[in-house]
């Protein structure tokens, strides 16, 4: 089955925390199979491993983080994408919303395949989903 929902890095950071939040972990696990991630998620979840320091935590994280690449499609960020992104961020700027390019990588990755961004950062995609079709959706609350 096609992925629904690409999951944005606040998601996979909580698949790390000694205390997850109980609602997002039991939504991710009610959506088996119907979650992704995106390279750009992919990216930063890999660049923070990178700089952290060696010890127990570090270890973990990356036992977590080799699961999640088991576990979830990683959704690459195309020449479509890549267009969609361009689009919406030229539109942000002139709006005088300007967003973080990561952010509108994400979100422009989740509109070129149709697919709902799962995130606890609304507000910082909130312009994105005003200037473009991006669908977004908070599963802290």
């Amino acid at each position: 089955m096609k992925p629904v929902y690409l999951l944005d890095s606040n998601v996979i950071s909580e698949f790390t925390k000694s205390v997850p939040n109980p609602a997002v972990i039991k939504k991710a696990m009610e959506n088996d199979g119907l979650c992704a991630i995106c390279s750009t998620v992919w990216q930063e979840a890999v660049y923070g491993l990178e700089i952290m320091p060696d010890g127990k935590r570090k270890q973990m994280v990356e036992e977590i983080i080799r699961n999640l690449r088991e576990s979830y499609e990683i959704i690459p960020y195309n020449d479509f994408a890549a267009k969609i992104c361009g689009e919406i961020w030229a539109r942000c700027k002139e709006a005088g919303t300007p967003v973080p390019f990561y952010d509108s990588q994400i979100a422009a990755t989740a509109i070129a395949n149709n697919m709902i961004l799962i995130t606890h950062n609304t507000e910082d995609y909130a312009a994105l989903a005003k200037n473009s079709m991006l669908q977004i959706e908070d599963w802290w609350e």
